[in-house]
């Protein structure tokens, strides 16, 4: 069953895409999937990810379903039209834009590469030599900018595995060694940089889900190339994995570096007859899917829908062991678990009543599910509030080295608060980010200088308010108990914790979770006159 509802999401969301691609010959957009650009005419420019879709067309073309009822004359055009269009938006040094123009983004690149090789491999004989020279030297060139360049505005894990995975495919395609070569020094780089606890850098920290999207371009690589150290690298990183999947079907959030709660299973379901946490992963995951208890393609934007789809395409491909066989537990099944990441600032405590798990390094993020109830009891992303003047704080910030003591019964942190970051586009803003793009921002090097402050503004940049935070959580067998004593000087005008909330810039955390309708939502405003008073407050909750 759960995979019979994953193909599908997959078969309607193939159709959908002929809708959000232009496939009129006549027009200058032919074969663009940025509907914003070619039909609405509300963007400046298109934006290459978009393209990545031209691979579940290919997919659909090699995998028809009757039910659809779409000929594949019409996908062939489809695939090659979005093929040919995406080599007339390359730049010259090989290169896409993603975020703005001019961009000659990496990350753009590495998403891009991979997937249309495999579409072009699916129309290649069926186009003219036309055809297959403009798409040859767009994906060459891809390949060639790769190689002579690297991410430079944050650790991204899952863009370097990208990367690695695109150009292994370009090396197979081409038999360019360099490309093969290039390859493995992106594959060491992303080995290099695990964690002893399994997990991959994403920006400042861990971020499970994308850690799941990560594990598919790793575990696509193990697939082509089988190697023993890049399968330790894999096994490790499914059971550090395999800690976040939560009793009610949710999968990671607020406690992760990017607070993304997106689950990629096309990783998993690749890995399930090797190694046996991964099936287990994956059908607790795929069933979850299923019931519409976790985050789902149908949920994302367009944005995501291509690098969703492409996993639950691998996922159908991989055909993983039955879902109903039985395997190893996950933690969130056993009557007992408790797990310290102290490295990235997550501690798990469960019992036969509940499994909590405490972001402490983004500032005591804590979220409580009833395990006999499947459903969350308390989903806190930390504290919010407003100054005198207006304002913002939070102790949701990201720091790996944030004060704590842990026993398996008593976890204790300390956090000041932050000036919370509430950025939005403007006229004015784009009139100046579009000026810089067209002049000054054309140089690679002060375009991602410029990337780098934008993450600084919107995701990594701390400025701290005078107030702090000392949370200490209590785990008893039945209930978790949570005391909290701020302190500080700061005239408030109001601050409450006890709901979730994403306190960084990330498009892709905050899309609708299924199952967190089941839980109980208990906000907790604290007596900001009594802290503005004596510049103390203490206050405790029992989960």
């Amino acid at each position: 069953m759960p995979l019979t509802i994953l193909r599908t999401q997959a078969f309607q969301a193939c159709r959908r895409l002929l809708s959000e691609e232009n496939r009129d010959p006549y027009s200058p957009s032919y074969g663009c999937f940025d509907r914003r650009f070619w039909g609405w005419k509300i963007v400046d420019y298109p934006e290459a990810t978009y393209q990545r879709n031209a691979y579940a067309l290919a997919w659909l073309l090699r995998h028809p379903d009757p039910c659809l009822e779409i000929r594949a004359d019409i996908l062939t055009d489809a695939v090659q039209a979005a093929l040919r269009y995406t080599a007339s938006i390359q730049h010259g040094d090989g290169s896409f834009d993603q975020t703005f123009p001019h961009e000659h983004s990496f990350g753009a690149t590495a998403f891009l590469l991979h997937p249309l090789l495999e579409a072009f491999l699916a129309v290649r004989e069926t186009g003219s030599t036309e055809f297959r020279g403009t798409v040859e030297r767009c994906l060459r060139r891809a390949a060639d900018f790769l190689c002579r360049h690297d991410e430079q505005h944050g650790r991204i894990s899952n863009h370097v595995a990208g990367a690695a995975l695109s150009l292994r495919g370009a090396a197979d395609v081409f038999g360019e060694a360099r490309y093969g070569k290039r390859s493995d020094e992106l594959i060491e780089q992303v080995a290099a940089s695990q964690s002893a606890e399994g997990w991959f850098p994403e920006y400042e920290g861990s971020d499970p889900g994308y850690q799941t999207l990560c594990l598919y371009y790793l575990a696509k690589l193990y697939g082509r190339r089988p190697d023993s150290q890049l399968k330790t690298a894999l096994e490790r990183a499914v059971e550090f994995l395999s800690w976040f999947a939560h009793p009610d079907g949710t999968f990671g959030g607020e406690y992760g570096s990017r607070r993304t709660a997106v689950f990629y299973p096309g990783g998993l379901a690749l890995l399930a007859r090797e190694i046996p946490l991964a099936a287990s992963l994956f059908r607790f995951m795929a069933d979850s899917i299923a019931a519409g208890r976790t985050v789902t393609l149908q949920d994302v934007d367009v944005a995501n829908v291509a690098p969703v789809l492409e996993n639950y395409l691998a996922a159908l491909d991989a055909d993983p062991i039955d879902t109903k066989d039985g395997g190893a537990p996950l933690p969130c099944q056993a009557d007992h678990a408790g797990r310290d990441f102290a490295q990235a600032g997550i501690y798990i405590r469960g019992t036969r009543r509940y499994y909590a798990l405490l972001g402490v390094s983004n500032g005591g993020v804590l979220k409580v599910f009833d395990r006999e109830g499947k459903k969350a009891i308390w989903n806190d992303g930390g504290y919010a509030g407003q100054t005198a003047s207006g304002e913002w704080i939070t102790t949701q910030v990201t720091d790996l080295d944030r004060t704590c003591t842990a026993t398996p019964t008593h976890i204790s942190l300390e956090t000041p608060f932050f000036l919370l970051s509430r950025t939005s586009p403007t006229p004015g803003r784009f009139l100046l980010l579009r000026s810089m793009n067209l002049t000054v921002m054309r140089s690679i090097r002060i375009g991602n200088l410029v990337k780098k402050l934008l993450v600084q503004l919107l995701m990594t940049g701390k400025r701290q308010a005078p107030l702090t935070l000392v949370r200490t959580v209590e785990f008893g067998t039945e209930t978790v108990t949570v005391c909290d004593r701020i302190s500080g000087r700061l005239s408030l005008r109001w601050l409450e914790c006890g709901r979730a909330f994403v306190a960084i810039h990330m498009a892709s955390a905050r899309y609708f979770e299924g199952a967190t309708g089941d839980g109980t939502v208990e906000i907790r405003r604290i007596d900001v006159e009594a802290l503005n008073r004596s510049g103390t407050f203490e206050h405790r909750v029992d989960i």
